[in-house]
């Protein structure tokens, strides 16, 4: 068994990458305006299909390979592409729907599973944060518990992913009926935009390796 404080530990370091606001959370609240925390749930399952292979991987000290240079730029610039066709959809809705019509049931947003393996997978960030943040913790659960300890670490982190994704999801569907169509969309096209330009920063990493984010 892992001892308590570092399960403590656990949470409190992963929680900057759960709670951390990013495309994942913007999509998340697109997707929870139709299902609300149905939504989030499926996401998350998405999520976990990729960061669960991901964490046993870094175990196993195969991971790394994920950061050569080479492969971090593909996987940022297809990445960047997929957010800027999103926010793209996504807005081409809020303007192309009367206001009595608004529904956010966009195609961009109606497989919330593929959603969370795309954007998790094809987001350089999260992978680079679980190889050199995560892993630190991972090598940490083996050397205390072995495989059975990677697997209690992972647990001890995605109950998180699960729980927050699921409320900003519901918080979505709320806030649209709280909003009213106007209102709503001008949030819809708030999110649209924002995963346009998280959409250019990661294709500003893979071509000129910096950010435009701080």
């Amino acid at each position: 068994m892992l001892p308590l404080e570092y399960l403590v530990k656990v949470v409190i370091i992963t929680s900057s990458g759960a709670l951390s606001p990013g495309p994942l959370t913007a999509s998340t609240i697109a997707a929870g305006s139709n299902e609300g925390w149905k939504s989030g749930f499926k996401i998350s399952v998405g999520h976990m299909a990729v960061e669960f292979p991901l964490v046993f991987l870094i175990a196993f000290g195969i991971a790394t390979l994920l950061t050569t240079p080479i492969v971090e730029k593909v996987i940022s610039f297809a990445g960047g592409t997929l957010l800027i066709i999103l926010g793209v959809f996504m807005l081409k809705d809020v303007f192309k729907k009367e206001l009595g019509d608004m529904n956010a049931s966009s195609d961009t947003v109606r497989s919330p599973v593929m959603i969370g393996i795309l954007l998790s997978f094809l987001n350089p960030y999260f992978l680079v944060w679980w190889i050199l943040v995560g892993g630190a913790l991972v090598i940490e659960a083996v050397i205390l518990a072995g495989l059975i300890g990677v697997g209690l670490m992972f647990i001890a982190h995605i109950w998180m992913d699960y729980a927050w994704l699921m409320l900003i999801s519901e918080l979505s569907r709320r806030g649209k009926q709280i909003l009213k169509t106007k209102g709503y969309k001008v949030l819809l096209a708030g999110i649209s935009l924002a995963l346009i330009f998280f959409g250019f920063d990661f294709i500003s990493l893979s071509i000129f390796g910096s950010r435009l984010l701080l």
